[in-house]
């Protein structure tokens, strides 16, 4: 017998506050903290066939909280390696090169944010995070291909969107 859905909210909700508590001294802030839970309480709900099986759901819940804070950390390191040699290069440059850099960058974070939550989830966790599509399946919940579909809607929305903010740029400072 699975567990229905009274029993994963009484589990979950008992679980939340401490499994909170560890991913946020994992990776140190709460938007990753919340994102570190939200995916284990995916993987508990999708995985409620066997969770009747465990002797200690807590353990095991805190257990992949640890795991997947620890591989968030590990995902944001050769993102942390890349601004960072981004900006030794920002250095040789003139400052009205290092402005522009940062202009386009808050640009593009803006037109990240614009796009559908679920977008922008997958687009953050594939081309940030370097989850592989069959993770990111089994994170959300959603079909592979529906993952692929929303990736390359994502992708040419913000490409759309960059384009017009660029031509706009060009157009300001003729």
């Amino acid at each position: 017998m699975s567990m229905d859905i009274v029993e994963y909210k009484r589990i979950v909700v008992a679980l939340r506050p401490s499994l909170l508590s560890i991913a946020r001294r994992i990776v140190g802030n709460n938007e990753d903290a919340e994102d570190v839970v939200q995916d284990v309480c995916l993987k508990i709900w999708h995985g409620r066939e066997s969770f009747n099986k465990l002797d200690n759901v807590e353990a095991y819940s805190t257990t992949m909280v640890k795991n997947l804070s620890i591989d968030k950390l590990r995902a944001r390191k050769p993102y942390s390696d890349e601004m960072e040699l981004l900006g030794k290069a920002d250095e040789a440059r003139l400052p009205d090169s290092l402005l522009e850099v940062k202009e386009v960058q808050e640009a593009i974070r803006r037109i990240i944010a614009m796009l559908p939550p679920l977008q922008q989830r997958i687009l953050q966790m594939k081309d940030l995070e370097g989850y592989e599509t069959s993770e990111i399946s089994e994170i959300t919940g959603i079909a592979p291909e529906a993952v692929r579909n929303n990736l390359s809607r994502a992708r040419k929305r913000t490409r759309e969107l960059y384009v017009m903010y660029y031509q706009t740029q060009q157009t300001a400072t003729e």
